[in-house]
């Protein structure tokens, strides 16, 4: 039996959705420099685990508390889907994330991620079997040079010259793990509530992650993390993951992982924002101008995807 959330009726209100998703998306905004911050100093697999298993022991307190502990069960046949959940959302985005974040500016990543909802959308499209229009091919190619741009640092020769830089190459990483969380989320919340599969999600990701951890030293340099590193794990597992992760699952079941993901737009000025205020980062030029791009190509990918949306309905009725 499929899983109903009793508020996902067709009348019901989207702007509660939309409120949700833009505090979702400046809680990540804000990871960026946080993770930089906490990358300075912890390993990137030590990182991702104390982020991950504080993440994963609020989410299952949340649980217990909301509807006890059979909400926690969960059939066989979805383990696999959970996997896969855990190992691109949390295994592979979370050792990228830190990794890339040892070299790669806040501000900078923030701009490189900002693809992801043009890496969706032409996955999506390939997904489906479906050509994307004129304008939603021209919006995902302007957005994918203005990434060229942006890495490029406005020098898109260079590239050729010196190649990709490897934090660089870290943060495109993430954009395709998202890209495949994102995906792949859709079909788990036709049968779990959204709680359910973003703590089974955290559980196995933290799972994952564990041996790799210990293999890189986790007990003798968890005794060594300072405050300020602390304080910036604290608030990437609790608010940033396990309330952002649970919300984004919510907005995938209630609008759609197309829908959801424009919204990723708004992480890169969040991002650059908060990485301007609290690390005091500035930007090339050309990484603006590569910015402008990522964005606007994406909003005419988004736009053309919406207008072929409503053109289907039409036809269908």
């Amino acid at each position: 039996m499929s899983y109903r959330d009793p508020h996902d009726g067709p009348d019901a209100p989207r702007w509660p959705v939309i409120l949700m998703l833009v505090a979702t998306m400046a809680l990540w905004g804000g990871t960026w420099p946080v993770g930089r911050v906490v990358s300075a100093s912890v390993d990137p697999w030590n990182a991702a685990l104390l982020r991950f298993a504080m993440a994963a022991a609020v989410l299952v307190l949340i649980c217990l508390r909301l509807h006890g502990a059979a909400i926690l069960r969960v059939p066989a046949r979805m383990l696999p889907h959970l996997l896969l959940l855990a190992a691109t959302g949390i295994f592979g985005y979370s050792f990228l994330f830190f990794t890339g974040l040892k070299t790669t500016e806040a501000g900078r990543a923030g701009l490189i991620v900002g693809f992801i909802p043009a890496c969706i959308a032409l996955c999506s499209a390939a997904i489906e079997r479906k050509r994307p229009s004129r304008n939603a091919m021209a919006g995902i190619l302007i957005s994918l040079a203005g990434v060229w741009i942006v890495i490029s640092r406005g020098d898109p020769l260079a590239l050729i010259r010196s190649g990709v830089k490897p934090g660089d190459l870290m943060i495109l990483g993430c954009v395709f793990c998202w890209t495949a969380y994102t995906l792949l989320a859709r079909p788990v919340m036709n049968d779990l509530p959204p709680l359910v599969a973003v703590t089974w999600s955290c559980l196995i990701g933290t799972a994952l992650i564990l041996p790799f951890a210990l293999a890189g030293g986790l007990l003798e340099e968890i005794s060594a993390i300072d405050a300020t590193a602390w304080t910036g794990i604290f608030y990437l597992g609790v608010p940033a993951t396990s309330l952002a992760y649970f919300a984004y699952y919510h907005a995938i079941r209630r609008i759609g992982g197309v829908a959801s993901g424009v919204f990723i737009n708004l992480v890169p000025l969040f991002a650059l924002l908060t990485g301007w205020i609290f690390l005091g980062e500035t930007l090339h030029p050309g990484e603006w101008l590569g910015g402008v791009l990522v964005i606007s190509g994406v909003m005419i990918a988004m736009r053309a995807r919406r207008i072929e949306g409503r053109m289907a309905q039409a036809i269908s009725k």
